[in-house]
């Protein structure tokens, strides 16, 4: 079944916390294992999708390095490229939050302070379960 993950309330709330805020292009709400949950409406569906895969695999392999080089966790991943940054934070139990900025030159501070203050003011109600493998025989029905 198709769910629009702009239309429900926390898409609703990207937008209106992260969407509206200078230099920013789009925020996606992701489950950690690269689910897409919500995302502003600066971008479609399908580019959500995308995001919350890629943004899944790099915290993934940043918090791999942490682990092996005693990093003591993971906080946040910033990727700077040419033409923008892209933060990924932890945004509630299972959930990560993504930002990507309209150019290099965006306001980090005040846009991870934003997401900062996003992921604290609802991080309880955007937790999710870790999905469990689902053994042969509940998969037999």
């Amino acid at each position: 079944m198709f769910t629009d993950t702009h239309s429900n309330k926390i898409g609703w709330f990207l937008d209106k916390e992260l969407g509206t805020l200078a230099g920013v292009r789009c925020a996606v709400l992701i489950s950690a294992d690269g689910l897409l949950h919500s995302r502003t409406s600066s971008i479609d569906q399908d580019e959500g999708e995308r995001y919350a895969a890629i943004a899944s695999s790099v915290r993934g392999a940043a918090r791999t390095y942490s682990e092996e080089f005693a990093g003591g966790g993971l906080r946040q991943v910033v990727l700077e490229m040419d033409e923008y940054v892209c933060l990924i934070t932890q945004a509630g139990q299972n959930m990560l939050l993504l930002v990507q900025t309209t150019d290099a030159d965006a306001d980090l501070a005040t846009i991870a302070h934003q997401m900062g203050e996003l992921a604290v003011s609802v991080g309880n109600g955007m937790a999710v379960e870790a999905r469990k493998p689902v053994s042969d025989e509940q998969a037999a029905g």
